[in-house]
């Protein structure tokens, strides 16, 4: 086994060793990133608030002996995720509120609950106890309370430590290895079994989850922030022991911190990508300053399969990246070539995209192609995702068929930037290959497309029959359409009376209603452009049947 040090095995270099006994653990202040004031005053106040859904306990009530308003609600609660709104608050204000919360948890769920205990609540829960530690635990070290509330976060780690693979696979994981080693730091009696044994965990998820290129196994770009900010808690509670990490966590938060400017628009939130939405703008601008992130985002993920273009105010994001692999799937989505397009006005093309506070009634249907600006055959998604059956029980929401032999290739010029791009989603359905071109110009005030659809080399046509075909371009809420009587263009009116003009030599061209989930707890009503035809089942994509040219540009202003 590694020990603490280095990867070399250098000897443990803890600043202090101390008493085994539990109760005169020193804290570790790490950076709240987090907390939300605003949310922390509602807590105090007895109003629990999550999803659009309320728990009501009053001001000096606590939430456990009531039933939660729904399994969602319970997961939120039982991982303590508002535990940072709380202490955000300071400890005059809310660190008495902060350690009751906990007592009372303990006193119901301490010993054992079936749902409680699973494996992805109770790493997020000592992850929340963790990083709140001085608040929690801190306070009354030698009291009663105090004891007990050392006591049961061991028996979890214990817990969480010994079940260590039955913990879902993902972000969830990674958490549960870094939950493990911090352990090891806020205990140096038991810093061989705690925390040699979770940096040697952490590093086998980082080898399987943080690709080269930075990017998350999901394709998440929320995932990505996610990552670092568990590694950046962890490296805090490193340092302040006096503990070396090892290279690979050094080598993650470096890809993480360079990664996640990649995935933002200038309104500072992520793209909606494979299950990610805005996120929480604050959080981020916090997590990368606190990192002192300063490089400017790159313009390609060759692993996780993203394109970023940049020309002055413009800024598009394509997703050119082959399905999530197994088992980190579970909410992959089948949006082949998808884009977003965001301008001084703001976001103007997007993904449908999801925030964890929407109803989940909505999560199959964004999952889908239809819900990204995308193209849809034969009114069908490219790929389909596990539901009924013995593989729906065994793995559900997993893909079933998924994306493959996505190929792209870009070329930087004097006046823009030109990518071409294809994949077979459909191929296995209808014999038909998509391939999409993009151009921006480097002013970013005209950007140019084409898609087509075409037997690939080799291919053999499926019938003699046309395939209907939709073409999406979801409109961000804020943006206003206005549809030309020749249903071949429209107008697009951003904040600001900023006009574009878009344009399609294919259609006919219609407005439909979307709706936007990427940002808070209820859908906001928007409006997609759908551009209509049908593409002969054995053509080359030349042909005006099989490709459908587009562009949008910017209105000079009056």
């Amino acid at each position: 086994m590694r020990r603490i040090g280095s990867d070399l095995g250098a000897p443990i270099r803890l600043l202090r060793m101390r008493s085994p006994s539990v109760s005169v653990l020193e804290a570790i202040p790490i950076r709240n990133f987090r907390g939300n004031a605003n949310g922390g005053a509602n807590i105090l106040s007895g109003h629990f608030i999550y999803a659009d859904q309320h728990l009501d306990v009053g001001r000096q009530g606590d939430p456990w002996p009531l039933p939660a308003p729904s399994e969602r609600f319970a997961y939120w609660l039982h991982s303590f995720n508002w535990l940072w709104d709380v202490t955000i608050r300071g400890e005059k204000e809310a660190g008495a509120k902060a350690r009751q919360l906990v007592d009372q948890w303990i006193a119901i769920y301490g010993k054992w609950n079936s749902y409680s205990w699973e494996n992805d609540i109770l790493a997020n829960r000592l992850y929340a106890w963790m990083c709140n530690w001085p608040a929690v635990f801190s306070v009354d070290r030698l009291s009663d309370n105090g004891q007990n509330r050392r006591s049961s976060l061991y028996r979890q780690v214990n817990r969480l430590k010994s079940s260590f693979n039955q913990t879902p696979d993902g972000i969830p994981k990674f958490k549960a290895a870094a939950v493990i080693a911090m352990a090891g730091l806020l205990r140096p009696d038991k810093a061989y079994d705690y925390l040699n044994r979770g940096l040697d965990l952490l590093d086998e998820q980082i080898h399987l989850q943080i690709l080269p290129d930075g990017g998350h196994v999901s394709r998440n770009p929320q995932d990505c922030v996610e990552a670092l900010e568990i590694l950046t808690a962890l490296d805090q509670a490193l340092e302040r022991r006096g503990v070396e990490g090892s290279s690979s966590i050094n080598r993650a938060l470096e890809r993480l911190r360079h990664v996640i400017p990649f995935f933002q628009n200038p309104d500072g939130g992520l793209a909606s990508f494979n299950g990610s939405g805005i996120g929480d703008t604050r959080f981020i601008e916090s997590l990368l300053k606190f990192s002192k992130t300063s490089a400017s985002p790159f313009s390609y993920c060759p692993h996780t399969g993203y394109q970023r273009i940049h020309q002055k105010e413009t800024v598009i994001l394509i997703d050119t990246g082959e399905t999530t692999p197994f088992p980190f799937d579970k909410q992959a989505h089948l949006a082949p070539l998808a884009f977003e397009m965001s301008t001084r006005g703001g976001r103007l093309i997007v993904n449908c995209g999801w925030s964890d506070e929407q109803p989940l009634g909505w999560r199959d249907a964004i999952r889908k192609t239809a819900a990204h600006t995308s193209l849809t055959l034969n009114d069908m998604s490219a790929g389909s995702v596990v539901q009924t059956g013995l593989k729906g029980k065994l793995f559900p929401d997993h893909i079933e068929t998924g994306i493959d032999n996505v190929e792209s290739t870009r070329r930087e010029q004097a006046e823009g930037v030109w990518l071409e791009m294809s994949h077979s989603g459909y191929v296995r359905t209808t014999g038909l290959s998509h391939r999409r071109r993009l151009y921006v110009h480097e002013s970013g005030n005209d950007v140019r497309g084409e898609d087509s659809l075409l037997v690939p080399i080799g291919g053999t046509p499926r019938s003699n029959n046309a395939i209907p075909f939709e073409i999406r371009f979801h409109l961000h809420p804020s943006v206003k359409a206005t549809l030309a009587q020749d249903l071949h263009s429209a107008l697009l009116i951003q904040p600001g009376q900023i006009g574009w003009r878009f344009r399609t030599d294919g259609g006919p061209m219609r407005i439909e209603d979307s709706v936007y989930l990427a940002k808070g707890n209820r859908p906001i009503k928007s409006e997609q452009i759908v551009i209509s035809g049908s593409a002969f089942a054995d053509g080359d994509g030349e042909s005006k049947s099989n490709r459908v040219r587009w562009s949008i540009r910017r209105l000079e202003a009056n």
